[in-house]
């Protein structure tokens, strides 16, 4: 009999799901204010590890070929780093991010789908980002970026094999963010920047942002070649 009974309760016990099986994951919906990080290797106190490759470019970045000023896209991370907030939306099987930042969005698949090969084939400004949750860490994954953008306005660059891995969890009312940088081309290892951001009020919104409003710069862009690399614009 005691045996049997043993058996009934660990039927009960051990098919019962447990505290970390049930609880929800957190609520990160909300208006969120960035830490403003314009040069990501003052924010680390030292450079990122580069290659001699990346070591070589960082030296001879031209910081007035950024490619924000001819309004291109300034990539998932540095779109966080950048002084303008963001609205996160958050939903069972899809979080959205809507950036005041030229107003560009990401959609972060929470369904448990990969990456579709065409988005290696086909890099974008903003990639393809993939998350799932880790306790109470939403982790994203983002891969299939170009290498039209910089990591910050200091002019750190990257290459198309770059992986993004970001971090966030909530610290008290803010919302820690953390992202880890894989690029065997521009870096000998994986380097992560930690920022934190801030809660707007409820009655916060995403403001209007129109890239190419009042953009003098449009006089010097090179017509018909959208996806021209701006390093090799001659200058005017």
């Amino acid at each position: 009999m005691k045996v049997l009974a043993a058996v009934f309760i660990c039927s009960i016990v051990c098919a019962a799901p447990t505290d970390a099986q049930t609880q929800a994951p957190p609520d990160l919906t909300g208006f969120w204010i960035n830490q403003y990080t314009p040069d990501l290797a003052r924010a680390l106190g030292r450079q990122p590890p580069f290659t001699s490759y990346g070591a070589e470019r960082w030296r001879t970045v031209d910081t007035s070929k950024d490619p924000t000023s001819r309004c291109l896209p300034p990539g998932p991370t540095r779109a966080f780093t950048a002084p303008y907030p963001f609205l996160l939306v958050q939903h069972g099987t899809m979080i959205g991010i809507l950036y005041e930042y030229m107003a560009l969005w990401r959609a972060i698949y929470m369904d448990g789908r990969g990456h579709p090969a065409s988005v290696l084939e086909n890099p974008d400004y903003m990639g393809h980002s993939v998350g799932h949750w880790e306790g109470n860490a939403l982790v994203v994954e983002t891969v299939g970026l170009n290498d039209g953008t910089w990591l910050d306005t200091a002019g750190h660059e990257h290459s198309d094999k770059l992986t993004v891995v970001e971090r966030f969890e909530r610290d008290g009312p803010n919302l820690k963010w953390t992202a880890t940088f894989t690029d065997p081309v521009f870096f000998t290892k994986p380097w992560s920047l930690t920022r934190t951001f801030t809660p707007g009020k409820a009655s916060d919104r995403i403001l209007p942002y129109t890239c190419t409003e009042n953009n003098r710069d449009l006089e010097h862009l090179v017509p018909n070649q959208p996806n021209l690399d701006y390093k090799h614009v001659p200058e005017q």
